[in-house]
């Protein structure tokens, strides 16, 4: 077996991972996901490096309260898959409450030491 391949259940597998770790703020399992050089652009346009992200779960400045995630679609070349994930949550950023649909798409890579993030934007629904 090819070990650069990446498979659907591999990409269900760390979605899933990653979604855990973002409702309970897991730092350490958040670090393992992320690829140091990830790239993140929110719907403002500004962009996130992953020592940006990692600070806002250390500094608990988004909180999700409730939050559910579907995997809409999985798009693999190689050892690179795409991903797009919808999820519903509620919470709060900076204190400001936040709830609703959003859509993420993200760049998943194999490495040596598993899946990670490499790129990522995200967006509110309507």
């Amino acid at each position: 077996m090819d070990e650069t391949k990446i498979s659907r259940e591999d990409v269900m597998e760390v979605e899933n991972r990653l979604f855990s770790a973002q409702l309970v703020s897991d730092v350490d399992m958040l670090d393992k996901l992320l690829h140091d050089d990830l790239i993140a652009v929110t719907p403002t346009g500004q962009v996130l490096t992953k020592e940006m992200d990692l600070d806002s779960h250390k500094a608990k400045t988004m909180v999700i309260e409730h939050a559910s995630t579907e995997i809409d679609e999985i798009k693999i070349t190689g050892n690179t898959a795409l991903s797009i994930v919808t999820m519903t949550a509620k919470g709060k950023v900076m204190g400001a409450p936040l709830e609703g649909k959003f859509r993420y798409f993200r760049v998943w890579k194999r490495f040596d030491d598993g899946l990670k993030v490499i790129g990522a934007s995200f967006m509110q629904l309507p």
